[in-house]
């Protein structure tokens, strides 16, 4: 069985639109997050002449129910690959007798969706990986293979390989950002504003740590940006922290937690207390549904309601607000703030760092919430990074579970950012009494 691949064809972009609007409107609010993923949505690179589509659904079950609403659409429920992939569920659409489009619906959160997103965004700015990977293609076009899957098969192992990069590509690029953000959130806070803090800041190069002597949690006293870990790094780390009680943490990226260095942390006493999880996406435009209160750029001027608000939401003590104050108003974080008349009402920052962009400060008042305030500082916060050139933005927040729900890990998904792996937080706590 020989696989047609062709030349890129620009009309596939417009078919995807036109399905995809057929598909939410026919599915509603069970599609949690709709995309064009494989060849076809990468520009210039030779495909077969199908579409596929990913849908993201909040649960399995929310996968499943599509069943329904898309065999009414066209589509044929195809059962055959589930004791592999019991997370997905697979369709085919036929036009004129000819294979179309499929649909691969699975939790929006899993490794099988996003991990093909991220290969996808990879060979779409990599052109020498575009073109080992349609290079191969071509050749195995050319083959009879006996099996069905066999053209699938035969390109496994680039396929694994470019995925494998293409985290690296991506997780190398939110480390950076993000510690240099995280830097660049304390480094304009004036003498005075960092001794009330009880701040301190290290930087090394890519290493970013702080410290608070008033705030116990490793929330604010933890180091990032860490490409590698051996006694000297952990020497340098354990002696920002000496004399600092409560927790500290250290953020590792999983590619650099091989078991010689799992091992070396428990000998320091480090634990593994939980994880973050990483995200990212371009600054393709972000739907929102809008909000009835304003939202505008802010600067120096509503830099202290913007402090206070924050800390207030986030459980902060004040003494931070000069530090968080600092960054309004200054290159390179540009601040957005939502206000019912005078008041304000929540507020949100990103710091740009050239082609990337770190997202941070997210936060809305109790009594504002649920009308639509996250999305549309969402919404603005991708549009200025676009409009200044950035390329991919990057955030991270807390796990989501039964019994720990975090709506901001449902609302990153929703709009468009890829999951990239979950960061361990190795913690140390110098008093015993937290223990």
């Amino acid at each position: 069985m020989k696989t047609e691949v062709v030349p890129y064809d620009p009309a596939w972009k417009e078919k995807y639109l036109r399905e995809a609007l057929a598909i939410k409107k026919k599915c509603g609010d069970r599609i949690f997050t709709i995309e064009h993923a494989g060849s076809t949505s990468v520009e210039g690179l030779a495909a077969k002449p199908v579409i596929d589509i990913y849908i993201g659904t909040r649960t399995l079950d929310d996968a499943h129910s599509l069943i329904t609403p898309l065999t009414e659409l066209g589509y044929e429920y195809y059962k055959d690959f589930e004791e592999v992939l019991p997370f997905r569920r697979y369709f085919r659409k036929f036009i004129d007798g000819k294979r179309s489009f499929h649909i691969h619906a699975t939790p929006a959160g899993h490794y099988f969706r996003n991990i093909d997103l991220i290969f996808r965004d990879y060979v779409s700015v990599n052109k020498a990986a575009a073109k080992e990977y349609e290079d191969l293609k071509l050749k195995l076009a050319d083959i009879d293979f006996e099996e069905p899957q066999g053209y699938n098969h035969a390109k496994d192992e680039l396929c694994l390989k470019l995925k494998a990069e293409a985290l690296k590509y991506f997780g190398t690029m939110f480390e950076r950002t993000e510690s240099e953000a995280t830097y660049l959130m304390h480094k304009f806070a004036d003498d005075a504003s960092m001794k009330k803090a009880g701040f301190r800041l290290l930087r090394r190069d890519n290493l970013t740590a702080i410290r608070s002597d008033i705030f116990p949690g490793f929330s604010l006293n933890r180091a990032l940006g860490m490409k590698n870990i051996d006694n000297e790094l952990l020497d340098m780390i354990d002696d920002f922290f000496k004399g600092k009680e409560g927790k500290y943490a250290l953020q590792i990226p999983p590619d650099v937690l091989n078991d010689e260095n799992k091992e070396l942390l428990k000998s320091r006493n480090y634990n593994c207390a939980n994880s973050w999880i990483t995200f990212y996406r371009d600054t393709s435009p972000v739907e929102s549904k809008g909000t009835d209160l304003e939202i505008r750029e802010v600067a120096a001027e509503n830099a202290s309601d913007f402090a206070y608000m924050l800390n207030e939401v986030f459980g902060f003590p004040h003494e931070f607000d000069g530090v968080i104050s600092s960054t309004v108003g200054t290159e390179p974080w540009i601040n957005f703030m939502a206000f019912d008349g005078s008041k304000p009402a929540g507020s949100a920052g990103i710091c740009i760092t050239g082609e990337t962009a770190y997202l941070s400060f997210a936060n809305v008042l109790p009594e504002y919430r649920r009308r639509g305030i996250q999305g549309e500082l969402l919404k603005r916060r991708i549009d200025t990074a676009r409009e200044r050139g950035v390329k991919w933005v990057f955030v991270d927040t807390g796990e989501d579970s039964e019994e720990n729900p975090n709506p901001s890990y449902w609302n990153i998904l929703r709009s468009g950012f890829r999951l990239m792996y979950k960061r361990p937080n190795y913690v140390c706590i110098n008093d015993q009494n937290l223990i």
